[in-house]
């Protein structure tokens, strides 16, 4: 199936033509509007007489489409002032005027949310039945949003339920073409794990005689060396038919509007044998990938996400430097008192425990001297130390401070003098527990928290022109680095996917109530295999001092589970109720909010490997709660409570799943936005931080705490995109032939690195289309692997002609 929207000249040869390859033709000549009025416009019905009649086996429907606009799609559904019972009308009417088509087609675009799919799904079954009353022979094909599951649009199109609409319709095009668009990161206008995703749904509800597989004809060229604005356009990528992209490949094009002073440059493109489709980098001298660092520091790591090979880091480590050392002593003491445990690693004090270390400095001078220690839990969490009789108290109650459960280094004595001779450092308790692990006197001891860094070798090498002259860039370069960022989550206390090799350990873990366990993947070889919580009652971290806290959870209602299951802070419990298909919150026995949404159970065969997996979440400040719900981290409702808090954990009436358990601080936030470079020029140029009101900024560890209580993203006017986002350097006077070497590093955690691009200053893109052998391989899998109707492709005129020659004749 294709559409007749191009009206360009290779649109009609491909209906001289090939004609007998297509089976059914939308008419793209028709639009509705929020009255439910049909007026003809595009490519007029007069210019397609002559292929109508040369092709009387193609089904001819009259395709009528709202552009798109969501106040139109809700006018014909809601039947705003009768716009529906028009729209039925109007449809019956051009089906009149044109007695020789074979039906309609409905392209009614951008619905609104689940909310409205019975209404929506009514609206369809009102035209189905309309076009059958006015003549049963007349077939009706609906254009559909490309759907995983219910609720499972990415475009928000979730109106659409496949198998409701089944029903209604004698097919339907998936318009499974658009993942990838004008305003988004790069990449496959249509991919694979978007495609099976689809057609894996769609024909276990839909009737797949019915369906056709949508594919883009079309590409997208994005434009990376620059911002949209200061190109002066509104989005990035540009839409390139099939020989476009190809004029690229010739050296036909470039991005001084086709002129000098940018050189004509040939390339070849690279093929996706994942996505099965093609891609290039037109004018772009050298690319890697954040995996392709020449050298980095822990904790960045590298990572694998849909095949895109990155850097990131989870959390900060302390870096440390001591210039000379003089001193480097271990845990093991000279002496000690009261209740100490004693190895050659770390000393544990205890009951009025005190320990005394003695050493000899050789020559007079001044110092620096450090201990380190360790706060093994929030109620074990302060310790004395002095030098020479001189005492420092260190401490820590911040509930979301990094280094809990870590070694550290602290100062117990900067640019102290010491004389040559003997000296004394004693440590004692503060409180039972706190771990000491050595010190070390030195010429300069100086920590910082850190997220590593990553260094690059980028390599920019002359092309070959289209005349045949090795050629570089007119003007200069631009370093473009591709990353990912991500919106603020409150500052971490603890994060638990159970995977670790100790399960629940009763060191930080107490069963309140209940049984509970934790299943890991037997199969793995991962270091880490994925796990799952498991069990009923109440599971709490063993410390009761919790207050302002903010808690998530991913739970999961096994075919057996029923009732309420989720989190807990004392006597508040906000919950997912099966029983109610309800998120609610309980203040003891006291329902203090809800928010209605379904709730589905997990069969056994899909519990390990396919569970249905529900987000909730609650942030507690003083006697306010939030309730969130949804991996997008939706308000859903806030109550007022009385309670103060407690224990924490999670709770369930009956048996439960859970693969996630997240604590978190109610008032400070980790950003994950800045990254510093250092470019190929020795500059330094830092990304990403956002300008914020009604807060604090902890300079040391990079956090922010709110002065009032409001959500985090009102003390922002910048939002954070959920996608790639490109950030370009200045223009830099490099020379092709020689080396440089680049810098990132990450001021913030969950960051991704994820590729660099060094390009021509005048210009640079990465360019997705679509090909023969592309285009074929996905007709393929619609024939023979999920056996639907056949293909439909958006849209004609716009595809590498080659294409017709690969597929079936549909006449004899």
């Amino acid at each position: 199936m294709v559409w007749t929207f191009m009206g360009n000249s290779r649109m009609y040869e491909a209906l001289r033509d090939y004609g007998d390859r297509i089976d059914t033709i939308g008419l793209f000549s028709f639009k509705v509007d929020k009255t439910g009025t049909i007026t003809e416009s595009g490519v007029p019905i007069s210019n397609m007489l002559t292929y109508i009649n040369k092709w009387p086996h193609i089904r001819w429907l009259l395709t009528v489409a709202n552009d798109g606009a969501n106040s139109i799609f809700k006018a014909l559904r809601d039947n705003t002032d009768g716009a529906q019972d028009k729209f039925c009308s109007e449809l019956v009417r051009i089906m009149e005027k044109y007695p020789w088509c074979n039906g309609v087609d409905i392209d009614l675009e951008k619905g609104d949310d689940y909310s409205t799919h019975a209404v929506s799904t009514a609206m369809f079954k009102h035209i189905y039945e309309t076009v059958k009353a006015y003549d049963s022979t007349k077939e009706m094909n609906i254009c559909l949003p490309g759907m995983t599951s219910v609720n499972g649009s990415v475009g928000g199109e979730n109106w659409c339920v496949y198998g409701d609409l089944d029903k209604y319709c004698d097919t339907a095009s998936i318009m499974s073409y658009g993942m990838a668009w004008a305003g988004s990161a790069p990449g496959p206008v249509s991919p694979r794990s978007w495609l099976e995703g689809i057609y894996d749904y769609a024909t276990k509800v839909m009737n797949p005689d019915k369906v056709f597989l949508g594919m883009p004809a079309y590409g997208w060229n994005w434009q990376i060396y620059d911002t949209p604005e200061n190109l002066g356009k509104y989005y990035r990528g540009t839409s390139n038919t099939y020989y476009a992209a190809k004029y690229w490949m010739q050296g036909v094009y470039n991005f001084t509007d086709d002129a000098p002073p940018q050189p004509f440059i040939p390339i070849v493109s690279y093929w996706d044998d994942y996505d099965m489709g093609p891609w290039a980098l037109p004018h772009v001298y050298d690319y890697m990938e954040g995996r392709d660092a020449t050298d980095y520091s822990y904790p960045l790591m590298t990572e694998t996400y849909n095949r895109r090979r990155y850097l990131t880091a989870y959390a900060k480590q302390q870096h440390t430097e001591f210039g000379e050392i003089l001193i480097d002593r271990g845990a093991e003491p000279d002496s000690y008192d009261g209740v100490v445990s004693v190895s050659k690693t770390l000393v544990t004090l205890g009951d009025e425990g005190s320990a005394t270390y003695n050493f000899t400095i050789d020559k007079a001078g001044t110092y620096d001297v450090a201990v380190r220690l360790c706060y093994p839990f929030w109620d074990k969490n302060s310790i004395y130390a002095s030098l020479d009789g001189s005492t420092v108290h260190f401490s820590e109650n911040r509930l979301w401070w990094p280094y809990w459960r870590t070694t550290f280094w602290a100062t117990l004595a900067k640019g102290v003098r010491l004389s040559a001779g003997e000296h004394t450092l004693t440590i004692s308790v503060g409180v039972n527990g706190v771990q000491f692990y050595g010190f070390r006197v030195c010429t300069d001891f100086s920590e910082q928290p850190t997220a590593g860094e990553a260094e690059y070798t980028l390599a920019p090498r002359k092309f070959k022109d289209v005349n045949g002259d090795m050629v570089g860039p007119a003007t200069g370069f631009k370093l473009t680095l591709e990353m990912l960022r991500r919106k603020p989550d409150s500052a971490l206390v603890w994060y638990e996917d159970f995977r670790d090799e100790e399960k629940i350990p009763e060191s930080y873990w107490t069963v309140l109530s209940g049984e509970w366990n934790v299943w890991q993947d037997p199969e793995s070889m991962a270091k880490r295999p994925y796990s799952q919580l498991e069990g009923y009652g109440q599971l709490a971290w063993n410390y009761n001092g919790f207050s302002d806290i903010h808690l998530r959870a991913q739970i999961i209602f096994p075919a057996n589970g029923s009732g309420k299951a989720g989190i807990f802070i004392g006597t508040l419990f906000c919950c997912l109720n099966y029983d109610t298909q309800r998120l609610e919150l309980y203040e003891g026995s006291t329902l203090k909010g809800s928010y209605a949404m379904i709730i589905s159970k997990t069969s056994k065969a899909d519990l390990r490997s396919n569970p249905n997996v529900y987000t909730i979440e609650m942030r507690k400040r003083g006697n306010k709660v939030r309730v969130y719900s949804s991996t997008f981290n939706t308000l859903r409702f806030t109550a007022t409570v009385s309670s103060g808090g407690g224990y924490a954990g999670i709770r369930s009436e009956n048996q439960i799943n859970c693969q996630l358990l997240r604590l978190g601080d109610a008032w400070t936030y980790e950003p994950y936005e800045r990254f510093d470079v250092v470019m190929p020029d020795g500059t330094e140029t830092s990304y990403g931080r956002i300008e914020r009101s009604n807060c604090t900024w902890d300079e040391e560890f990079q956090v922010f705490t709110l002065t009032s209580d409001v959500e985090e993203y009102s003390t922002r006017s910048e939002d954070i995109s959920l996608d790639y986002e490109f950030y370009h350097s200045h223009i830099m006077p490099l020379e092709c032939g020689y080396d440089y070497g680049t810098k990132i590093i990450p001021r913030d955690i969950n960051i991704w690195i994820s590729r660099l691009f060094l390009g021509d200053s005048d210009g640079f893109s990465i360019l997705y289309y679509q090909d023969v052998d592309s285009l074929i391989y996905w007709a393929n899998q619609a024939a023979y692997r999920w056996k639907l109707r056949g293909m439909c492709m958006w849209s004609l005129g716009q595809e590498d002609m080659r294409v017709w020659e690969w597929l079936p004749k549909q006449t004899e």
